[in-house]
């Protein structure tokens, strides 16, 4: 995984503030309402992503290309990612650990060249 991740570029660029983005680390604290299952950490690392269909209106290549983990639980993710990604897209992310399918549930602009999605392991797959 370390080649891969070597030779593909990293097109993400961080938000302006966010200069302690690789240096967060634990649980993360959500003030009020919170309706999640299971709590998310920060997972601040380089994955390797691939898109895995198509859209009928946004037809994409399937390349393979590098995102920034921003977080991470039982049953999802969330990563940056340079170009955006629409809710119901499938994916594979490969993590240190392994890879996994997901299913986009929302993504959102930060500017041009940087989208937070959130994604959950996809239902068909065994967690």
């Amino acid at each position: 995984m370390t080649a891969a991740l070597d030779s593909l570029p990293c097109r993400v660029v961080l938000p302006p503030g966010w200069n302690d983005f690789f240096h967060r680390r634990g649980a993360q604290v959500w003030p009020g309402d919170n309706r999640r299952r299971y709590v998310r950490s920060h997972f601040p690392i380089r994955a390797i992503m691939q898109l895995l269909g198509n859209l009928p209106a946004v037809p994409r290549n399937h390349e393979k290309q590098v995102v920034l983990m921003k977080d991470i639980s039982r049953e999802g993710a969330g990563f940056l990612h340079a170009t955006h990604v629409y809710p119901g897209e499938r994916l594979r992310l490969w993590l240190p650990t392994g890879g996994h399918e997901y299913t986009v549930v929302r993504c959102a602009r930060h500017h041009q060249s940087c989208y937070e999605i959130g994604a959950q392991i996809a239902s068909d797959c065994p967690a």
